[in-house]
């Protein structure tokens, strides 16, 4: 079968991407043709985005094989692989080089049956995760070129040994096997997350549902120069609750009370200069963490969490809600 695998978290690294590698090179082992479209930076967080500027462009150079069984690789110049089977893609996303993998890059090649995203460097568990993962948007924009997707994810972002990598390739290779071999037409993508244990291979592998889970609360983001918390409270898009030293709060009534004198006048009202305020990614995932560790058997989360692998079956659709249909009455 000819593969192409796609992944959110760039060229082979060992901080970044240490699982593509040994996936690929397991899929080759196991009689497959691999193409390999990869993003040149990481593209985690992002989606199915396409980045329309700066536009994607090829990279002639492949990622450099790695140095030691079980995969381990780097990102500095080494000889291009000699079957010209992995394009970096510059301002590429993982649903461009699902794209450009699927209609432009490996023409020459057969003809390709299926796409797998991943792995990822970390789990993909529950619907924030789901909708907010690259590795998942790979393989939606799979679906939506008409073939069929699986996103796979290994479940740690802890340095792992190489056997246990090994293992995780191995039992990721076999699942995908099966999956494709007995595909529900009801099915568009699986989304799979293989636990990092050496054991792996001998443990269950269970169909799942996604957790369904809710932001409670500000967790991506920080405003530079303003605490999170203030007397163990928190703070609401970076702003201070309760604070002594609220800086938007400060900077409003500043700018407003002294606009006779710094600020514009519109209409006869005073207006305070524009007050920049510069945010930066500061995920805190911990109430995410404690709900995943909380989750219901049969979930995503809970069936990786304790050590065995789960499988996904997902159509790529925000479906409609049934029943809701004909004329609104909007006088009623």
């Amino acid at each position: 079968m000819h593969i192409l695998v796609v992944n959110d978290d760039g060229p082979p690294s060992t901080n970044l991407s240490p699982y593509l590698r040994p996936l690929v090179d397991t899929l080759k082992a196991n009689g497959h043709q691999v193409s390999v479209a990869i993003p040149a930076a990481s593209r985690s967080w992002i989606g199915k985005a396409h980045l329309i500027e700066p536009p994607p462009s090829q990279r002639s150079t492949p990622p450099p094989a790695a140095h030691a069984a079980g995969g381990r690789g780097h990102t500095s110049s080494e000889s291009p692989d000699p079957e010209n089977d992995w394009v970096v893609i510059r301002n590429g996303t993982p649903a461009s080089c699902a794209q450009l993998g699927l209609y432009n890059l490996f023409s020459e090649r057969a003809p390709i049956d299926l796409v797998i995203s991943g792995p990822n460097h970390g789990r993909n568990a529950s619907t924030i995760y789901n909708l907010s993962s690259g590795t998942v948007g790979g393989a939606l924009e799979a679906v939506f070129c008409g073939k069929r997707g699986i996103a796979i994810s290994f479940g740690s972002k802890d340095p792992q040994p190489d056997d246990v990598i090994a293992a995780a390739a191995r039992l990721a290779v076999r699942v995908v096997r099966h999956l494709f071999e007995n595909w529900d037409e009801r099915v568009e993508l699986y989304n799979i997350n293989v636990p990092m244990v050496l054991d792996v291979e001998e443990r269950p592998v269970l169909y799942t549902r996604t957790l369904p889970y809710y932001w409670p609360r500000g967790c991506l983001y920080a405003e530079e120069g303003v605490k999170k918390k203030v007397n163990g409270v928190n703070g609401v898009n970076g702003v201070h609750v309760n604070g002594e030293t609220n800086g938007y709060m400060n900077g409003y009534m500043n700018g407003h009370m002294n606009g006779h004198t710094n600020g514009t006048s519109v209409n006869g009202h005073a207006h305070a200069p524009a007050r920049q305020r510069h945010f930066k990614w500061s995920a805190d995932l911990s109430d995410m963490k404690k709900t995943l560790q909380e989750s219901e058997v049969g979930t995503d989360a809970h069936t990786v969490l304790n050590g065995s692998t789960s499988v996904t079956a997902l159509r790529a659709n925000f479906w409609h809600v049934p029943g809701l249909e004909g004329p609104l009455d909007l006088d009623s």
